[in-house]
């Protein structure tokens, strides 16, 4: 069966990772959704200029430019010239991804509805066996499988061993590098960053380092920076974020990543700050709970745990670098995963005084979860139009499954095209939590379903008839959101009214 990706691709947010608070997205609501148009460019749909976010599959092989020094009498600080703290090989999946989508356009003509029948497209791309060509001559440690003869080209050392090599949640951030004159040599020093040229949004914190990074930064956003000691500043360097997705490093919190930052076929972008999906909080100790997964080939691995993801840092990631006081976790896991958890009911574990709220909507993964679970379905969906409930984080145990089909319907709604969707979903395999790797083209497994959902929306809700496209993603969606979960449209046109926003 034949599906491809015509669609746009949204200028989706980077991997940058900050030290000591990153903004957020205010909540203000955005603009009425515009009409569909033809207008958009689907490789660049918004005026963004940079470098990184424009190079090919190839660029994480190329050489770092030299950085730029910006200098006084009291330093030297360097432009940072990687923009973005993914993984070169994670960033590579992203480039991959986008190239095969700007390919597929321009052998198939944009048109004006291209980024539309991205569920399916008009040419022999069949999606059903994933988003990498995959054969059975190899099967890595996790159960994926991967073509034999490129088992590496995607995922780093841990594609094999996820037990070795840095993950992209597990990045250091962006890097500012400096150097004092010698009176300032070996002082504390104090680091300041903002969006905002005159600072006054400001945010810093001190090292006695000359080499920092600032994490968890928005995507897509221009930073102004400079550097003090002793009552003397540097110059300001500024630098414009990668538009890569936006990777949260919350450890030992794993997979957390904000779903804002990407382009819509309307050619607005999703806000940032507003709703992050990701792995599970779990506070207690001595919990190491084992699952058995077995693949569709029978074989079977025991690669699977809980893990205490409370601790000070990741409590602080939480709290200011999300941006999650005053603010919901959406719990998709059923209470027996759950061990306990909140210690306090109806309060997430990282609150303080309440201020941060609980609630659990179990459901099931893929077809299953969207066939059986439309009352929690339309509960999670009444939550994402509650301005006041902003930020959301909706999390199961391993942000993968049931986590990612909450993403994509979220995503398509919104009007993501196919290809960041499966992008998004993917991006789990980057993660540091492991039984992950390349879970949308893997077939009949009793963990994931990728396939058999999209054969469910193709043919029992009808996005598809005798071979075509009968409708595009975001259309099927809202249908599928309005007529079997129930859900108002005005609850969906909130929902669009509060996370989108025009693209810069």
């Amino acid at each position: 069966m034949k599906k491809s990706l015509l669609l746009f691709s949204m200028i989706a947010a980077l991997c940058v990772t900050g030290c000591s608070g990153a903004s957020t997205s205010e909540k203000s609501q955005g603009t009425n959704e515009p009409s569909e148009s033809s207008n958009v460019d689907p490789v660049n749909p918004s005026s963004s200029k940079n470098d990184e976010s424009s190079n090919s599959s190839s660029s994480s092989s190329q050489p770092a430019a030299p950085k730029e020094e910006v200098k006084n009498d009291n330093f030297t600080l360097l432009k940072p010239n990687n923009l973005s703290s993914m993984s070169n090989n994670c960033k590579q999946y992203v480039d991959d991804m986008r190239t095969q989508q700007r390919k597929l356009i321009q052998e198939k003509g944009t048109q004006a509805d291209y980024y539309l029948n991205d569920l399916y497209g008009t040419a022999g791309v069949d999606l059903t066996k994933g988003v990498l060509p995959s054969t059975r001559d190899y099967q890595d440690n996790t159960g994926g499988y991967r073509d034999g003869t490129t088992e590496n080209n995607y995922l780093d050392p841990i594609g094999a061993d996820y037990t070795k090599g840095e993950k992209s949640d597990e990045s250091k951030g962006i890097e500012i590098e400096f150097t004092p004159a010698d009176a300032l040599k070996n002082k504390q020093y104090t680091i300041t960053y903002s969006q905002k040229e005159d600072f006054s949004d400001a945010k810093s914190f001190n090292s006695n380092d000359t080499k920092v990074y600032l994490k968890n930064l928005l995507v897509n956003q221009k930073y102004y920076v400079k550097v003090s000691a002793d009552g003397k500043d540097s110059q300001t360097i500024n630098f414009t974020t990668g538009d890569y997705p936006r990777w949260i490093d919350a450890r030992p919190m794993f997979n957390v990543r904000d779903m804002g930052g990407y382009m819509t076929s309307s050619g607005q972008r999703i806000k940032q700050g507003l709703v992050y999906r990701g792995g599970e909080i779990n506070k207690k100790t001595g919990w190491y709970g084992t699952q058995r997964y077995t693949d569709d080939t029978g074989k079977t691995d025991a690669r699977d745990g809980h893990i205490v993801s409370e601790t000070t840092e990741s409590k602080r990631a939480f709290r200011e670098d999300m941006g999650m006081v005053n603010g919901l976790e959406i719990d998709l896991r059923g209470s027996s995963e759950t061990n306990g958890y909140p210690a306090k009911a109806n309060y997430c574990d990282f609150a303080e005084n309440n201020d941060i709220s609980y609630k659990m909507l179990s459901i099931s993964s893929y077809h299953k979860g969207m066939q059986n679970n439309t009352t929690q379905i339309k509960q999670l969906f009444e939550a994402f139009s509650q301005a006041d409930q902003h930020p959301v984080y909706f999390h199961c145990y391993g942000g993968a499954d049931r986590t990612g089909v909450v993403g994509f319907m979220l995503g398509a709604m919104l009007g993501m095209s196919y290809t960041d969707l499966v992008i998004d979903f993917e991006l789990t395999s980057y993660s540091s939590n492991p039984s992950r790797n390349y879970r949308s083209h893997l077939r009949n497994g009793p963990w994931n379903e990728w396939p058999g959902m999209v054969d469910y929306l193709k043919g029992t809700l009808g996005w598809e008839r005798d071979g075509a496209p009968a409708k595009t993603i975001k259309q099927g969606m809202e249908e599928y959101l309005l007529n079997k979960c129930r859900i108002s449209q005005e609850t969906i046109n909130k929902i669009r009214e509060i996370m989108l926003e025009p693209a810069k």
